[in-house]
């Protein structure tokens, strides 16, 4: 199997793709391109795995209807979030001002006594309080914007965030870095609404014009047993969580907490597959994708650059995903995409060195 290189132009960012990080994300360069190159106009994508939802927000960006779906409830929320913004900033504000009222009622009627000692240790007790009461009304109000932009403040060391010092990431406290003693100010109360407002602002700095007339469908559900009835999508661009190399409900654990999801260890083993269960997984969704599409139809697949005994040989996952694919699809081309350093989640590790796109076409 031939690689070749992928070379990107440059592009603007649009800034709702920042409203909460998340681990593993697939570039926005990445996603702009093969929508462009790939993706009919006019037609339907549908992202499978769609983690943070950057396949969604972009297809949407260039004007196409999106579908996604995440087994992670956090990357549910975080994709509703981007693909539901409000149509102004101004429009925001008003109804962000409508909770706060609301919050702050309710915050001081909140009880934290059981709220589990590793969340209590990030936050300053009036500011969970707040968290907890403005958590309660945009996830019972589906304000899935507002969610994302709370996600994205939870956790971090510097002034426009929540916590206590933290690292951005993973939820891990800073406190050696920054002792309570030395830095008193970052261990004091902190203002949910200000903060969200800020957040909220941040969010609008540079938005392309969108066209909310376009569908916009995301689902939080098992890949496998998802079922469409009577739909046909063009182009299928996805990025599958690979061989366990990240553990998206740990790394997002605290998030997933305030959503309402504790128990982050068993999610983590239904998203992040050992090698037999993903092989046997990718298999069942190439024969349901199959299902979706017509001869001609494009199914991407982004994964990482690793080898694994398959059939008594030590292959590229890329190369399994086409031999367990071929029944249904042709492989057309495959890209490398490598992983700038500063995308890595481990600094200066060579274990994935770049990602590979696989172009299949429906026979």
């Amino acid at each position: 199997m031939e690689l070749k290189d992928l070379k990107f132009e440059d592009t603007v960012v649009n800034s709702i793709n920042s409203l909460s990080p998340y681990i593993g994300k697939m570039r926005i360069e990445l996603a702009k391109y093969l929508i462009e190159h790939y993706a009919p106009k006019g037609s339907v994508i549908y992202d499978p795995f769609a983690g943070s939802g950057t396949v969604l927000l972009e297809g949407w960006t260039l004007r196409y209807e999106v579908v996604g779906n995440d087994l992670n409830y956090y990357a549910y929320v975080l994709s509703m979030g981007k693909l539901n913004p409000y149509k102004t900033l101004e429009e925001a504000e008003k109804k962000l001002l409508k909770y706060k009222k609301l919050s702050e009622c309710k915050s001081k009627t909140i009880d934290i006594t059981n709220i589990p000692e590793w969340v209590k240790s990030f936050y300053d007790e009036k500011t969970l309080k707040e968290i907890k009461s403005w958590v309660f009304y945009l996830k019972r109000n589906k304000e899935w914007f507002f969610l994302s932009c709370l996600m994205g403040i939870l956790h971090h060391q510097r002034p426009g965030f929540l916590s206590y010092p933290a690292s951005h990431g993973a939820p891990y406290l800073r406190s050696k870095k920054y002792p309570i003693d030395s830095y008193p100010d970052m261990y004091k109360y902190k203002n949910v609404y200000e903060k969200l407002l800020n957040k909220v602002k941040r969010s609008y700095k540079n938005v392309p014009q969108l066209d909310y007339a376009l569908s916009r469908r995301m689902f939080n559900k098992d890949a496998r047993n998802i079922c469409f009835k009577n739909e046909h999508f063009s182009t299928i661009i996805t990025s599958p969580p690979y061989m366990k190399s990240l553990t998206y409900a740990r790394d997002n654990r605290l998030r997933l907490w305030f959503l309402g999801e504790e128990d982050w260890i068993t999610l983590d083993k239904k998203i992040s597959p050992e090698k037999s269960t993903f092989i046997e997984l990718m298999r069942t969704c190439f024969k349901k994708w199959a299902k979706l599409q017509e001869a001609g139809d494009k199914c991407i697949v982004v994964i990482g650059d690793i080898s694994v005994a398959y059939n008594e040989k030590k292959i590229s996952l890329s190369e399994v995903l086409i031999d367990i694919s071929k029944k249904h699809y042709t492989c057309i081309e495959t890209f490398c995409d490598p992983i700038p350093e500063t995308k890595k989640i481990v600094k200066g590790s060579t274990r994935i060195k770049q990602e590979i796109i696989v172009v299949l076409e429906r026979k």
